[in-house]
């Protein structure tokens, strides 16, 4: 996992990746929490990083726990507060819970969004995803 994780180091600092990244992360824990950062999201849609392969070397850590979803097919959610879906994952998420639940698609994820009573979902997608928005009630998508 070390050499995973200097390999992406070396490729994001190559891009002009955020100081927060510092490449002597050393689980999949601190590379998730540095990804699923705002700045670590922004930078990862703005650059398409890191690409489909790296990703994959992720799916046998369990990242799924943490609501990343690589290459999981066809799956259904219920009030994710995140979920980040990757590559070939088609999801139908329902969000209803009065909170606020986030959605991010990567590398050409696919995703369903029903919204109602008073949920808020924030959907961000790169190009070439699909995202499908429905609310009821007093629910939003932005």
């Amino acid at each position: 996992m070390k050499e995973v994780i200097r390999q992406i180091y070396t490729q994001a600092k190559l891009l002009g990746a955020c100081p927060l990244f510092k490449g002597t992360e050393q689980t999949v824990e601190d590379i998730v929490r540095l990804f699923e950062s705002p700045q670590g999201i922004e930078f990862c849609m703005k650059n398409h990083f890191p690409n489909m392969a790296t990703f994959r070397l992720f799916k046998p850590h369990g990242v799924e726990k943490y609501g990343i979803y690589i290459d999981a097919g066809t799956l259904t959610l219920k009030d994710p507060s995140r979920a980040i879906l990757i590559g070939r994952t088609s999801a139908t998420i329902f969000c209803s819970k009065t909170e606020r639940h986030e959605i991010i698609l990567l590398h050409g994820a696919k995703a369903i969004v029903n919204a109602n009573r008073w949920a808020v979902a924030r959907v961000q997608s790169e190009q070439g995803c699909s995202v499908i928005k429905n609310t009821s009630d007093n629910a939003i998508i932005i």
